[in-house]
């Protein structure tokens, strides 16, 4: 019913709508984090999991040093964050 009012009124409705002009944007997807390294049971050493070569590994380890962060930072921003996500989410929550 509404479609059929809106090709009455609206130009070129059915080709806007064709070409997704009124879709719903898509929620972004998470992205699953994943590590690239473990621990190896037998000596309590840290080595790259089976499908990571050393190439990403160093990509991603230049990535973090680029930062010019030490570990402990990123750790203290990312807890940081997740703070203040929880805090946005509580006052968004107590308006309704």
């Amino acid at each position: 019913m509404v479609d059929h009012t809106l090709k009455q009124t609206v130009p070129y409705y059915s080709t806007m709508k064709r070409a997704g002009a009124f879709r719903q944007p898509e929620k972004p997807k998470k992205r699953k984090r994943t590590t690239l390294t473990e621990y190896c049971d037998s000596r309590k050493k840290v080595v790259l999991k089976q499908h990571v070569t050393v190439s990403q590994a160093a990509k991603k380890l230049h990535d973090y040093e680029e930062t010019g962060l030490l570990p402990y930072e990123v750790q203290n921003l990312i807890e940081q964050v997740r703070n203040l996500t929880n805090r946005v989410k509580k006052l968004e929550d107590w308006e309704e």
